[in-house]
């Protein structure tokens, strides 16, 4: 059914110019905007208005307000994340769901990673596996588990896809808030077993990176994280 178009109100006008701004590339991540009454004069619109609309950016996670002034803000993933939970709790999504939204979207950074990594970022993810092994030995926990979580960072950040790596952080994040609600956990890593089991996969996908086999590198991420899943449907 075709309805009446709505007028905007000016608060809205004002989000949509700031969002146009942004997207388009004249505002930046970090950028200061003018200050209130500058605003006021540039977009011809009253104090209450403008105020308004900032805090309406400001829930979106656009913008930053302090006392310096207001920024584009440079943490919209967790924003974003917020936003998936909230979707999470009013949709029909089980966390299974979650969980192969983010075995998809990291076997295929790990994929473009096993082409596009230098030997610097080589160097670094297996640093990680260094790391997680002496954490093994030593059964440090929060060491095993900083590291495991560094290991799938610097491959997502090796694959040099911005948009990808913005959605693998924000898919992360909101994994490590379903399994709060869930009540999962953080402990079912924790387990001896099963810190050898993430190991060894992590030396394959390694070696497989190594190899610049893009295909094996990306199957073998796959077939960890499901493995993952399978340790928290038991926990």
């Amino acid at each position: 059914m075709i309805e009446p178009v709505k007028r905007l109100n000016i608060g809205d006008k004002i989000v949509n110019q700031i969002k146009d701004l942004f997207f388009a590339g004249e505002l930046k991540v970090g950028d200061r905007l003018p200050p209130e009454r500058e605003l006021m004069d540039l977009l011809q619109v009253s104090r209450t208005s403008l105020r308004e609309a900032l805090k309406v950016l400001e829930s979106m996670g656009l913008v930053e307000r302090s006392q310096k002034g207001t920024f584009i803000a440079s943490n919209f993933n967790n924003s974003y994340a917020e936003s998936l939970v909230y979707q999470f709790y009013l949709s029909d999504a089980e966390w299974e769901d979650i969980f192969e939204a983010r075995w998809v979207i990291e076997k295929e950074l790990t994929f473009l990673a096993a082409s596009r990594a230098t030997a610097e970022d080589l160097m670094t993810i297996m640093q990680t596996i260094v790391d997680m092994e002496e954490a093994i030995e030593e059964f440090n926990q929060v060491k095993y588990v900083d590291s495991n979580i560094m290991f799938h960072e610097r491959i997502a950040a090796a694959s040099r896809n911005v948009v990808m790596i913005d959605m693998y952080h924000s898919i992360s994040k909101l994994v490590l808030q379903v399994q709060e609600v869930l009540g999962t956990h953080k402990e079912v890593f924790l387990v001896r077993s099963v810190m050898q089991d993430s190991l060894v996969y992590h030396w394959q996908i390694m070696e497989a990176l190594n190899s610049q086999d893009a295909q094996k590198a990306s199957l073998l991420m796959e077939k960890h994280i499901q493995s993952v899943q399978v340790y928290f449907k038991k926990a």
